[in-house]
Order: C-alpha cells, then sequence, then structure tokens
C-alpha cells in the first residue's frame, strides 16, 4: 500500500507571506476506536503523481485541532486525498476485531486569501469527504468528486 510506506513526498506549503488558501481539517465522525487515523494528501493531477511539490498534507489531530491548518495554492486545482484508518468500533469482546479503512478524493480549485473545512466521516458504512469554503457556506463551486483509480489509492 503506497499511501503508508514512505513512497509519498510531502506537499510543499505556501509561505504565510505568498498569495494561497487555507485548509481547516475538521476531525470527522465515526465508528472506531479511539477515532483511528485520519490524514490528507494534496495532489495536483487526477492520478496523484508524487512531484517535489505534493504528497503528505498532514494528519488530523483530534486532540489539538490548532495543528489542523494548511496552506494550499490557490488558483491550481488540487485533489485531496482523504484517508481514514482504524479498528471498527464493537459492542462486546466476542465479537472480532475489523479494521477498516477508507479512502476519498475531491478536487477543487481553492481562491487567494479563502478559507476551506474539509473533513472525513467514516460511520458504520461508507464513508464521505465534505468540503466546504467557509466564506461562500457551502461547497466550491469548482468541486469534483473523484474516483479512486489505481495509483490514487489502494493498488
Amino acid at each position: 500500500m503506497a499511501l503508508l510506506t514512505g513512497c509519498v513526498g510531502h506537499y510543499q506549503q505556501p509561505t504565510p507571506d505568498a498569495a494561497h488558501a487555507t485548509l481547516n481539517a475538521k476531525w470527522g465522525g465515526n465508528n472506531l476506536v479511539s477515532g483511528g487515523t485520519q490524514m490528507y494528501y494534496a495532489f495536483y493531477d487526477s492520478n496523484c503523481n508524487d512531484t517535489e511539490e505534493t504528497g503528505v498534507l498532514g494528519t488530523v489531530s483530534a486532540s489539538k485541532p490548532e495543528n489542523n491548518h494548511f496552506f494550499i495554492k490557490a488558483g491550481r486545482r488540487i485533489y485531496l486525498q482523504a484517508l481514514s484508518l482504524g479498528i471498527k468500533n464493537r459492542e462486546t469482546n466476542d465479537e472480532p476485531l475489523i479494521h477498516r479503512s477508507c479512502l476519498n478524493i475531491s478536487s477543487f480549485i481553492p481562491h487567494v486569501g479563502a478559507t476551506y473545512q474539509i473533513s472525513q466521516s467514516t460511520p458504520d458504512s461508507g464513508c464521505s469527504l465534505e468540503v466546504i469554503d467557509m466564506q461562500a457556506d457551502k461547497v466550491p463551486d469548482t468541486l469534483i468528486i473523484e474516483p479512486v483509480v489505481k495509483g490514487c489509492g489502494f493498488d
């Protein structure tokens, strides 16, 4: 699984004084033991080709939400990959441990100075990635829910 083996670089965030948009990653609701792990990756193409500019954006912290802010380049379509991993909550200890993983990819063109909230949710069944333009209080007009393709997810 390429996502977890260290084969992906890190997304190069713009400096605070450069033109950028901001992503606020909100801890999404899920049915995973201790909340599981939520991670984000950022690419500039739908095949998630890793370049010197792209890769791991960050892991979402439930206990330190102040660390969940990321700068992204504005004016260029960005492909956000959201990954949730963990063990499904059990009602009794007699139930087997079930490992769950869920991957979503959405893309949009961020605007300079805009703030977007992203949140990956993994309830009992399925998962979803929500992207909200905080100034407009709606999804970005350019948002596309992308298919998960080989090479951009689980091979």
